[in-house]
């Protein structure tokens, strides 16, 4: 069933569910029919209206859901007023007004509630290896660079004429697109791809290369869209940390949202709706289970109606927050409330945004997604080194306790690896620390390319590295980690017009559920196994034990 077809039956659902919603309105105003009625006997009548102005407008109904927050409004205000005669005559008029209300019709041809237009941001990418196509007209120099990004993992291509790459472009096209400026015969690439008139946005990322830093090239390259702009001799670690940032952005996971919300149809469509955009959604209907489900599902988000039976929104985001872990999960209230001043008084209690419905399909998706970039951004800045974009030493640490854990719990075997670059410090001393930054940043970059993407990696120290590898034996996690210390060993670095490389050196230790030893112990082997492989004359991997 397409995504459209989907919020039809939902739509139609809810139709054929309104002659039961509008005799319940019946029943529920009922109190007010005889004086003396209390806020506590049309509590129920508040919330009905309430959900009723929320979904109507959602599933096409516009004018019920506006007819529906009007009288929700009026009850309000007859719930301020004291029991006098006049409060008694708008009693009577309000419940022959909701009377009115229920007799609504439905109308013969339902509107179309969405407009079938969304779609995800980024599709998801085809295999684990990333299209990244050079076009060098320089044979010798792009069969180079072409090979140390296989060593990356990258699927390549090379191009010598862009008119070989314009024929293959048009039949498909790669995630990054890497263009020397200069063509010889051809000219420039910017000017080809000018005069090509090719549209790139939503397919391939570029990022140029040149012989010479001409302001003018960087210019028109930032008017195509350019992710990159490198000049020659080419500091290959450093575009290919590039091109690693870029496709991390394409590939970045699904964003994960929770709705909490009693209405079930109402949730279901933004499930939908937020589904057909690329995202993972659940729908959580008891908000007692809110922070079972946080520690179990770890959403980026959640969505969260303000007025439920039993709980108030505003307290169960005050609950969440009392957690450290929470404190920075973005929460946006989902609410058919129009007060500006009750809004305000609902933002201050620990959301972060308030949608009033019905809401804009496009809008809700915009939103979502904006929150959700913007809170990984600041998690990253709080767990993650920013050389290298790996976890913190405390981080990792806690990555190895929870990988015990987990481990231990069901009867797995997982692995830790400690890495350690050789001679680092006559790096940093012969070609200085800008070149040593490089080069640590070049380890997380391979590490990343090469390492499952289950595999957890972290920044122990300086030039120290930490890997925790589930469900992987010790022979696994060495045959994958040796190949990346060959690899490393093969890459060219350059600094001050000097080409030089660099050894790094692995200890493995490996946890097997027979096994009686704490996360600490299995980092402390692991460090043990680096130092018998430093001892050894370095380079090398060693297994603790082996």
């Amino acid at each position: 069933m397409s995504f459209n077809q989907q919020l039809a039956a939902l739509q139609q659902q809810y139709v054929q569910g309104l002659p039961d919603t509008m005799k319940m309105l019946q029943n529920f105003a009922e109190p007010l029919s005889a004086p003396g009625w209390t806020e506590q006997t049309v509590r129920p009548l508040a919330e009905l209206l309430h959900k009723l102005a929320g979904s109507a407008g959602t599933f096409g109904l516009t004018e019920l859901s506006a007819q529906a927050a009007r009288l929700e409004h009026r009850l309000d205000a007859l719930l301020g007023e004291p029991l006098v005669e006049e409060q008694q005559a708008k009693s009577l008029q309000l419940k022959a007004d909701l009377d009115a209300l229920s007799q609504y019709e439905v109308p013969a041809v339902l509107p179309v509630s969405v407009s079938g237009s969304l779609t995800p941001e980024k599709a998801a990418p085809s295999s684990l290896v990333s299209e990244v196509w050079l076009l060098e007209d320089d044979e010798i120099q792009g069969s180079s660079l072409i090979a140390q990004f296989q060593a990356f993992n990258f699927n390549t291509r090379l191009f010598t004429r862009f008119n070989d790459l314009l024929e293959a472009f048009l039949l498909s096209q790669p995630e990054v697109l890497v263009l020397d400026i200069m063509l010889g015969s051809e000219g420039r690439s910017v000017d080809c791809l000018q005069n090509a008139d090719l549209t790139f946005e939503g397919k391939s990322r570029l990022i140029f290369v040149s012989a010479k830093d001409d302001f003018n090239a960087r210019l028109q390259a930032a008017s195509l869209g350019a992710e990159g702009y490198f000049v020659k001799p080419l500091d290959v670690p450093k575009l290919i940390t590039r091109i690693e940032q870029v496709l991390a952005r394409l590939h970045a996971p699904a964003e994960r949202v929770l709705i909490v919300d009693d209405d079930e149809l109402l949730a279901q469509y933004y499930q939908q709706l937020l589904l057909a955009a690329g995202m993972q959604v659940e729908i959580l209907h008891q908000p007692d289970q809110i922070i079972e489900y946080l520690e179990q599902k770890r959403p980026d988000i959640i969505l969260m109606d303000l007025q439920m039976p039993g709980v108030n929104g505003q307290n169960l985001a005050a609950v969440v927050r009392q957690y450290d872990q929470w404190v920075g999960l973005p929460i946006v209230y989902l609410s058919a409330e129009n007060d500006p001043q009750m809004q305000l008084k609902a933002l201050n209690q620990g959301a972060d945004d308030f949608l009033t419905k019905p809401i804009d399909d496009a809008h809700l998706v915009t939103v979502v997604r904006s929150k959700v970039i913007r809170s990984r951004q600041l998690l990253e800045l709080m767990t993650k080194d920013s050389l290298t974009g790996l976890l913190k030493h405390a981080t990792i640490k806690e990555a190895v306790s929870r990988e015990w854990g987990i481990a231990r719990r069901k009867g797995e075997t997982f692995c830790v690896a400690m890495l350690d670059l050789d001679h680092f410090k006559l790096v940093n001393d012969t070609y200085g620390h800008a070149a040593g930054d490089e080069v640590i940043a070049a380890v997380a970059t391979l590490l990343r390319q090469r390492l499952r993407s289950t595999d957890v990696l972290g920044r122990y120290g300086g030039e120290e590295f930490a890997v925790v590898m589930a469900n992987c034996d010790a022979a696994a996690a060495s045959l994958v980690l040796d190949d990346f210390r060959q690899q490393f060993q093969a890459l060219e670095f350059l600094a001050e017009q000097t080409k030089f490389n660099v050894t790094i050196s692995i200890g493995v230790a490996e946890y097997k559920p027979d096994m009686d030893i704490d996360a600490e112990a299995l980092l402390v082997c692991a460090d043990k196994a680096l130092y018998e492989a430093k001892s050894a004359g370095r380079n090398r991997l060693v297994v603790f034990g082996a």
